[in-house]
């Protein structure tokens, strides 16, 4: 049986056993003693990390400059040692492009068999409903059609997709409007157009790669220009001045193509009357098009542009590098949503939808946790 005496200052253990006044408050003084040296512990010390980036590069310099000769001569054969490692990573860089090139003719009879199928050449057999990846079902995300407005609109501009329709009607349109980056392009004049838009590949050379656009016969384009082209060169090598930049091969120009438009019907011009009471003139005016990404800026050398024009460069190069290693190669997959662009979300929109579906996910059983 335990032993209970009522004093507070008293702490009975089994057997009768007495503890000492003493030792608890030695307990007590140690958990203070550890709270103060807890507390003193979390105080972060000042780092040159927590610099902004210009100030902490100069500061780094400085400290290297402080350091005695024999460890700066040090410092100087590492970095000679880094660029040959720069020198490596350059031919890696050059051998993975190479493969891919390499690759990405094998899979040109897949993408084939997809325009087939996109376009009503083929009708594809049955599938079966067991699949070899797993399904998210339409009703396992909640969408409140009813009271968000947003999404309202969204609804009330799908088409309805006949049943006797051929292939997937809007395929490329649909893609294209389901990823930030290019949604950002299309305007909603282009739209007709790019609903004729048939398929989207890629061809390789050494230094550069094009992506082609093939469209069917149209109001729009005279059929000598029913396949666009957008070239990408690219610089596999490390800038001479700042090697150590080096990250792999970066997209350094690009080139569009002419495109001979039917009378009248330019998507990227508009006709604007002037306001003059007198002599009311209609002017012809240029207007955003996703067609626009045809005609690029030339800039020779991209370090001596304006930043506008620097800026337009650097969008198009951003969606040049997508179109080559997502678009093309995965466009059911953006149709679908199996694979959803998030970069342009906010944090906390990126962290409530992750946290969303990791539940979901672990309701399932999808996730080992």
């Amino acid at each position: 049986m335990f032993n209970v005496d009522k004093s507070p200052d008293k702490l009975i253990h089994p057997g009768g056993t007495q503890e000492p006044e003493s030792k608890s408050a030695g307990i007590s003084e140690s958990v203070q003693s550890l709270d103060i040296r807890e507390s003193y512990i979390c105080e972060p010390a000042p780092s040159p990390a927590d610099l902004p980036v210009h100030t902490r590069k100069a500061f780094l310099r400085h400290m290297v400059s402080q350091l005695p000769e024999q460890v700066q001569n040090r410092i100087r054969a590492l970095k000679l040692n880094q660029l040959q490692q720069v020198r490596i990573s350059e031919q890696f860089y050059r051998e993975v492009y190479e493969l891919e090139r390499r690759f990405y003719g094998q899979s040109c009879a897949v993408f084939d068999a997809r325009r087939n199928i996109l376009n009503g050449i083929v009708e594809p057999p049955k599938q079966n409903e067991v699949s070899y990846w797993q399904e998210d079902h339409a009703d396992s995300f909640h969408l409140d059609l009813e009271n968000n407005e947003e999404l309202r609109q969204l609804r009330s501009k799908i088409l309805p997709v006949p049943a006797d329709a051929l292939g997937v009607p809007r395929f490329w349109l649909t893609v294209f409007r389901n990823v930030p980056l290019l949604s950002e392009l299309v305007q909603e004049h282009d739209e007709p157009l790019l609903e004729c838009l048939q398929d989207v590949r890629l061809g390789y050379d050494q230094d550069s790669y094009t992506v082609s656009f093939q469209f069917r016969p149209n109001g729009y384009l005279h059929d000598s220009s029913l396949l666009l082209t957008k070239r990408y060169f690219l610089q596999n090598s490390a800038d001479q001045e700042f090697p150590f930049l080096y990250e792999g091969p970066e997209i350094v120009r690009c080139e569009g193509c002419h495109i001979h438009w039917r009378d009248g019907f330019n998507l990227t011009l508009q006709s604007v009357e002037s306001r003059r009471r007198r002599s009311p003139r209609t002017k012809v005016m240029p207007r955003e098009s996703f067609f626009r990404f045809f005609t690029p800026p030339q800039a020779m050398d991209v370090s001596l542009a304006d930043e506008k024009t620097k800026q337009i460069l650097g969008n198009d190069f951003e969606v040049g590098f997508l179109l080559r290693t997502q678009i093309v190669p995965k466009a059911v997959l953006y149709y679908t949503g199996d694979l959803v662009d998030n970069l342009n979300e906010p944090a906390t929109d990126n962290v409530s939808i992750s946290e969303v579906e990791t539940d979901q996910e672990k309701s399932q059983g999808l996730l080992c946790v």
